[in-house]
């Protein structure tokens, strides 16, 4: 019989494991965030200040380049939103036999890993590439379209790489929804877009929430995608923050963004919890 006391010893390994990898980690580099390097050194000043918060909330450069961040992100959740909700209902209701060559489809660009992909997409998206290639071929266009080093590129990329993350969540809802509730509205006279609507879409919320919440951090955090397809020329928070402890060698200004970006996400948290809660109630 495993009393209590041989429970904890299990467990202890895996917690030790936890603590070392990840909570002690991120303790330093909460405490990191609040020191300071002097200019033109390498050493860092353990001395408590607020200087590094005061430094990116009063800089344009960073405020813009958050702006921009948040903008990315968003527009990743809608995109892949609107994208992702009818290749879930294809593959709950429509993919029959085919569903788990379909659902490995839509996973293959997170087993590839986002190099691979975002290398792929430099030579769609370049001048001389498939999309320009294509409209200049059809007389289309006279000129190649800027699609490199651009946003619009940056947000291809983006939704391309984290589609995944709203389809599946998606897929796990809709598979509990039974199909009698959408013959019943349009049993009732209830349009097929009344049934989206009004029956599936509002009964997905907790997969709509789920994977939103996953493109939106996802997005948020991306560094290899924004760099590559920006091409240097799109600054976003997670290059901000990579620039300043690799190539600056400021550490505790990197400590003190990357902890902007993880309260960005702490606060995406909360008002996650919020609106299921609030959904629960209104059950």
């Amino acid at each position: 019989m495993v009393t209590r006391g041989h429970a904890r010893l299990l467990v202890a390994p895996g917690l030790l494991l936890v603590a070392g990898v990840f909570l002690a980690p991120f303790l330093l580099l909460v405490a990191m965030s609040f020191w300071s390097q002097p200019e033109g050194t390498l050493l860092i000043d353990p001395t408590p200040t607020l200087e590094n918060y005061r430094r990116i909330f009063s800089d344009d450069y960073y405020l813009r380049g958050l702006g921009r961040t948040l903008w990315l992100s968003l527009a990743t959740v809608v995109i892949s939103l609107v994208l992702g909700f009818p290749v879930a209902f294809w593959i709950v209701r429509r993919a029959g036999r085919f569903r788990r060559l379909v659902t490995a489809l839509v996973l293959l660009p997170m087993v590839c890993g986002a190099l691979l992909p975002t290398l792929g997409l430099v030579n769609i998206l370049s001048p001389l590439g498939l999309i320009n290639g294509t409209l200049k071929a059809l007389g289309l266009i006279d000129r190649s379209i800027p699609l490199l080093g651009t946003q619009a590129g940056i947000l291809i990329g983006l939704v391309q790489a984290f589609l995944p993350l709203m389809v599946l969540p998606l897929v796990a809802v809709l598979d509990r929804l039974p199909p009698s509730f959408e013959e019943a509205a349009m049993s009732l006279g209830a349009r097929p877009s009344q049934v989206w609507r009004r029956v599936v879409f509002p009964l997905s919320a907790p997969g709509v929430l789920a994977g939103s919440t996953l493109v939106f951090c996802a997005a948020l955090t991306s560094f290899v995608t924004p760099q590559i397809l920006g091409q240097g020329k799109i600054a976003t928070f997670a290059a901000m923050t990579w620039q300043q402890a690799s190539l600056v060698l400021d550490w505790p200004f990197a400590a003190a963004l990357a902890m902007v970006m993880l309260g960005l996400i702490a606060v995406l948290g909360g008002l996650l919890v919020a609106l299921r809660r609030r959904a629960g109630g209104r059950a």
